[in-house]
This record gives structure tokens, sequence and C-alpha cells, in this order.
């Protein structure tokens, strides 16, 4: 099966009240009737490049953190890839009138594994601590936009500093994920190694660096929901290290961004489910420092040859050409990569280097450590921006706390990175001045503009200009280039049924199921 959602809003106008998410049903995927009944039971091994930074509610969303986050804490909603739409978690239903006052209902009898009660005032409660600075925390950007009461033991009602038709995304990520407010309190600093939550898994064990191995909570609400027993998540960084374990049966589940791994697993009769995603393979790059000057962002831009690198680490796929491909209603042709110039970006940093004293400009790639198709790449990269004189790029892999750290603090020059999911709301959260993933320090009012109206509006003609408009300009700004449409696909032998892409990297595990 192949997931290709359109990178386009799904929030729609035409009513004098927005339902954007209202379900009262217990299940909200579609059985997999090809594959008959769901059976219970036996263990799902999943493996990606790198760990998760940390599972405490307030901090994992940041990466690869929301994949054993959602496992153990479940996520109040969910963005489904396929439907292009928002759908109920622990929460029942989020609605609003007008774009800014929204009514948050939990589903009802949610209790934490500790027994303790999953209501509106555990929900204030960890979105409080998402404020506190010491928490340093993804989700405070959006939180301090916000205020909150509780209305009754399963409602909040929330009040938006503006209108935002794009909240629901922040209900599946930054605030997404609730811990037991009496755990958090009780057990301190230790309670990152030993978190309690009220979703489909509890953690069991967690050696950092190799694997981490969670448990069926019996308790879950959506019974008989997790079908498996046991989810075990490893950090495995080459890519074919994690196929041949694939192969040998040492996994059920793979996530690849590669297609010759895909073409392979569907050659050998393995299941196949791909997920475009927003933006693309390739580095952002900081607005601070030495790259604060847009002509030097600009001379580098210039000097990227997608091409050789596509054709050297991506042989046989697509290159891209521009922010969004062809086939994307997001897509626009003043949204293309700069053409290859090597003297005129020759001439930016002998421009540049004259306004600065003369010295070599000295930047640093960061990748993530211990992934041969990123080093591969960061040396392709170094040799393309080292063609020009003046320029020296040093490369820096990163294992995978000191890495999300990096991204998530903008301590770097380059990053190899992408936007993250697919909804086009990532946009603003990775390019608003504002936004809650701009470690690159951008601050483009163009950009921001565009972005404020892509959440101001309810009308889906308009958001959709507006994306296309800060697209436009977020390549004008020279803060992100890729060489390839991001596209994720998760691998599974043919037992293994319903694996469903979720968030980037991840599926839904409570939905999986062996026979």
């Amino acid at each position: 099966m192949k997931i290709s959602p359109r990178i386009a809003a799904i929030i729609g106008a035409g009513a004098a009240v927005a339902t954007l998410l209202s379900s009262c049903s217990g299940s909200t995927a579609p059985a997999d009737t090809s594959s008959g009944e769901p059976q219970r039971g036996g263990s799902l091994t999943f493996a990606f490049n790198t760990e998760a930074q940390s599972v405490d509610p307030a901090t994992c969303a940041i990466g690869v953190g929301m994949h054993p986050c959602q496992a153990i804490y479940g996520a109040l909603m969910y963005y489904n890839l396929e439907t292009r739409e928002f759908e109920p978690g622990m929460a029942e239903s989020f609605t609003t009138e007008d774009g800014k006052t929204w009514t948050l209902s939990l589903r009802p009898n949610l209790t934490f594994t500790d027994g303790t009660p999953f209501d509106a005032e555990a929900v204030a409660f960890n979105w409080n601590r998402i404020l506190d600075p010491a928490q340093l925390s993804r989700g405070a950007a959006v939180a301090r936009t916000l205020r909150w009461e509780v209305v009754d033991p399963r409602t909040l009602r929330l009040v938006s500093e503006e209108v935002n038709y794009q909240l629901p995304l922040a209900l599946t990520e930054d605030l997404a994920f609730i811990g037991s407010p009496a755990a958090i309190t009780g057990k301190g600093a230790d309670y990152g190694s030993s978190p309690v939550g009220a979703g489909p898994f509890t953690l069991t064990s967690w050696a950092r660096g190799t694997e981490m191995t969670l448990d069926r909570n019996p308790g879950y609400w959506d019974q008989p929901r997790p079908y498996v027993d046991r989810l075990v998540i490893k950090t495995i960084p080459a890519d074919d290290q994690r196929f041949n374990a694939l192969q040998a049966g040492e996994l059920d589940v793979m996530a690849v961004t590669l297609e010759k791994y895909a073409d392979r697993a569907e050659s050998a009769g393995m299941n196949v489910v791909t997920a475009e995603m927003l933006g693309g393979t390739g580095f952002r790059m900081s607005s601070r420092g030495k790259l604060a000057d847009h002509e030097l962002r600009t001379a580098i831009d210039k000097l990227v040859d997608n091409e050789q690198i596509m054709n050297a680490v991506y042989p046989g796929e697509a290159v891209a050409t521009g922010f969004t491909p062809e086939n994307s209603p997001l897509h626009s042709a003043g949204a293309s990569w700069p053409a290859r110039d090597v003297s005129g970006a020759q001439a930016l940093v002998d421009g540049y280097r004259a306004r600065n004293g003369g010295a070599d400009v000295e930047l640093r790639l960061n990748i993530s450590a211990g992934s041969p198709v990123l080093t591969q790449v960061g040396e392709l990269l170094q040799a393309q921006l080292q063609q020009v004189n003046g320029l020296k790029l040093d490369i820096e892999p990163l294992d995978g706390s000191a890495y999300a750290a990096a991204l998530n603090s903008g301590n770097y020059d380059l990053i190899i990175a992408s936007v993250g999911g697919a909804h086009p709301d990532n946009l603003y959260k990775v390019f608003h001045t504002e936004g809650a993933s701009n470690g690159a320090g951008l601050s483009d009012p163009a950009v921001d503009e565009a972005l404020d109206l892509s959440r101001a509006s309810g009308d889906p003609v308009v958001v959709d200009d507006a994306y296309r408009s800060a697209i436009e300009r977020i390549v004008a700004a020279s803060t992100y280039r890729f060489w390839r449409h991001a596209e994720v696909s998760l691998l599974s032998p043919d037992d293994v049924h319903d694996v469903r892409p979720a968030y980037q990297y991840w599926f839904r595990p409570d939905l999986a199921w062996i026979g």
C-alpha cells in the first residue's frame, strides 16, 4: 500500500460551526479485511537509525521522541496521513466555532496505569508544566499562545490569542502527551526513567543507545487494542544492518527513507507502506552568526549540486528541483532552487570576506552519527562547498541525544534535517519567527505574514495560497535546502498487518498485529 497525502490544508470552511474533531466511537481505524480479523499476542520489534531523547511528556515531542511517547501516553489526537484528517485519540472531540475558542472533550473513564484519573485536571497539569522554563519544552511556544480552564472532569475550554484553525495539530504533537500528575510529582527527577501514562503500552526497560522494551497496557481504553503483548524499539544506525535484521526475522517493522530498500522488500514479498512528508532530505541553515548574512547563505545555496548527491547516494530516485513536487497542490514555480553557480557563489563569498576582515569562512555541518548514507552526503556537501576559495566546511557527527539537542537549540551552522511531518502547519513551527522548532533563528516578515494567514483563515483556498507564498519566501531566504522530497517507507513481513504511518518514521503500534 502506498499512502500519498496531499500537502495541503485539511481544514475546511463553509459552515458557521467548524467541527474539527468529533467521535463517540471507540475505534478510529478501519479493519484490514484483506488480512482477516486482528489476532492478539506476540511481540513486535521496530528499528530506526536513532533513538528518543526523552520520554517525558513535556519534552518528548522532539524528533523521534514521539515514537515511544505515543506508545506510553497515547495522543490526545492523531493526524491520519491517508485521509488527511484529524482523528480522536485520548480526546473524544476538539471543536470550535470561530478558530479562537475551542472545547476539548476527553473520553470517559480514562485512567493512568497507576490508577489515578486521566481527566481535565491532569491535562491542565501537564500543559502548565510545559510552560515551566525549566522543562525546556518545545511545546511552550504554542502553550504560551493559549489560555485554558477546566470546565468539568472531561472538558477543557481553550482560548487562543489569535484565530488558529490549525490548532488541532498541536494536540497531535507538542501538547499531545499526558502523564500522571501523581507520578510526575512523586518521582521527580526519576520520572523520565519510569514514566506513567494511559497509552497502549508501558515502559519496561530502556538500554540507552540499544533498545527500549514496552509491554501491553491491559487497562488501555481501546480494547482489544493493542493487539501485541510487547513492543521493542531498537536503535540500528545503518540501513543495511536494519534491512538484514528484517530479512533475518529479527525485526517486524523497519523505517527507511531510501527507495531501494522498499523495492527489495517488495520483491521479497514483504509489506511496504510509503508516506510522503513535507519538505525533503536536506539541511537547515542557521540565520545566526556568520550565516545571518543572506548573501553567504545564498552562496551556499548556489554551490549545492542536487543531481550529484542523488546520483551518488539515491541512484534512480527523482531529484527535487524545488520545495514541492510538481503534483503537489502547493507547487509553485517560484519555489524552485537557485541554479548551480560556482562563480556567482565565489563572488558572494569574496564579498562577505571583504566586509568581515578577510578571514576564511569556517562552518560546521552536523549529521546523525553512525549513518553511512548521511556520512556520504556530508562528504559530498563538503566537497561542493569547498569548490570556492575561502569557505571551509567541517563535518561533526552527533549521537541521538546530542543531535536532537543541537537541532532544538539551534546550535549549528548547517544540520541535516527535514521539516518533519506531513501537515503543512509544520512550516509555521520551523520557519515562523515564533515557531517552536525555529532553531535556525529565521525571522522574515514575509514568511511570518503568510504563515499567520494560514492559521487565521478557515478558507482552504486562502490557506493554500498562504502556504505557497510562505514556501516561495522560505526558498528565497536560503534557509533550507534539500535534494530529495521526503518519503518514508515502513517495511514488514507479510504476517505483520495494519502498519499505519504516524508522525515521521513511525507507525501506530496499537493498531498493528501479527498473524
